[in-house]
C-alpha cells in the first residue's frame, strides 16, 4: 500500500538565533520551501517531503537508485552549504525524516544539551578533507616487463626482486601517509582517519592510500593550506598526489570531542 501524507526532512541543526539565508535554495522538494523550525534554543533546517517518495518503503528503493541518490545528495549538500555560511551547524545524515513537525521539536528538546555543546565546540571551525593518491601516470612510466626467464634460478631471482620492490613501495606510501597526517594534525583542533575510497567511489585511475579529515579553526585555515601545499610538492616527487577539499560542514566531528 502506497504511503500518503508528508514528513519533515531535516538537514541540520543550528543555534536558536541563527538566521540562514534559505529563500532561494532548492531543497529535497523544490515545490516546498526550506524552513527553520525553532524550539528549545535550537533551530532545525527542514523541508516538507512526500511520504510517497520519502516513506520507509519508497525510500529504501530510492536509496538503491544511483541517479536518485546523486540528486538527493546534491540537494542535501546545497542546503547544508547555505546554512553553514551563516554559522555553526550539526549536519544530519542524508534522508533523515521525521513524521511531522512535532517529532522534530521533540528531537530538539530530547537532544538539546548534546546539540548545544556540539554547536559551541564547532563555532568558527570547518572541516577539510585530505586524500593521498598513487599517481597513475607515475606508474605508467615504469620499465616494461623483461623477457621470460631462461632458467628456474633467474625466475626465482626476479620474483625475489619484485617482492623487495613491493615491500619498499609499501613502506614509502606508509611513511608518506604518516607524515601527511602528523603534520596536518598539528594544524587542526581535531583529526580523524577515514577508510580510503575504492576506485568506483573516487572515480580516478590511481589508488587512494590515505583519507583524512581535519577540523580547522577559521584563523588557521591559511596555515593549514600552506602546509598541505608544501606536502603536495614533496609527495609529488614520490609519484603521489595529495588532494585537499574544503571548507566543509563538520560531518566527521559531530560526535564527542576527540581526546
Amino acid at each position: 500500500m502506497a504511503e500518503t501524507g508528508a514528513g519533515h526532512y531535516v538537514y541540520c541543526v543550528m543555534p536558536g538565533d541563527a538566521q540562514p539565508s534559505l529563500d532561494d535554495v532548492a531543497g529535497m522538494d523544490d515545490r516546498e520551501p526550506v524552513e527553520v523550525l525553532r524550539h528549545a534554543g535550537l533551530a532545525a533546517v527542514a523541508t516538507r517531503v512526500s511520504l510517497a517518495e520519502f516513506g520507509a518503503e519508497p525510500l529504501e528503493r530510492n536509496l538503491n537508485d544511483l541517479d536518485w541518490l546523486a540528486r538527493a545528495a546534491r540537494a542535501h549538500q546545497a542546503v547544508l552549504d547555505r546554512a553553514f555560511a551563516s554559522g555553526p551547524i550539526v549536519p544530519l545524515r542524508l534522508c533523515t525524516i521525521y513524521a511531522d513537525e512535532a517529532h522534530v521539536r521533540e528531537m530538539l528538546e530530547r537532544e538539546r544539551d548534546v546539540l548545544l555543546d556540539t554547536l559551541a565546540r564547532l563555532r568558527d571551525v570547518s572541516e577539510w578533507g585530505v586524500k593521498l593518491m598513487v599517481d597513475a601516470r607515475g606508474r605508467a612510466d615504469r620499465e616494461p616487463e623483461p623477457a621470460s626467464p631462461s632458467s628456474g634460478r633467474e625466475y626465482f631471482e626476479r620474483r625475489r626482486r619484485e617482492r623487495q620492490e613491493r615491500e619498499a613501495a609499501q613502506g614509502l606510501t606508509l611513511r608518506a601517509a604518516e607524515e601527511v597526517h602528523e603534520r596536518l594534525r598539528r594544524q587542526a583542533t581535531a583529526a580523524t582517519l577515514l577508510r580510503p575510497q575504492t576506485r568506483e567511489l573516487h572515480g580516478r585511475e590511481g589508488e587512494m592510500i590515505f583519507n583524512g579529515a581535519y577540523l580547522v579553526e577559521r584563523s588557521g585555515v591559511e596555515r593549514f593550506r600552506a602546509v598541505a601545499e608544501e606536502l603536495r610538492a614533496g609527495q609529488r616527487r614520490h609519484g603521489l598526489a595529495l588532494e585537499v577539499t574544503g571548507p566543509w560542514p563538520p560531518y566527521n566531528f559531530v560526535g564527542p570531542p576527540e581526546r
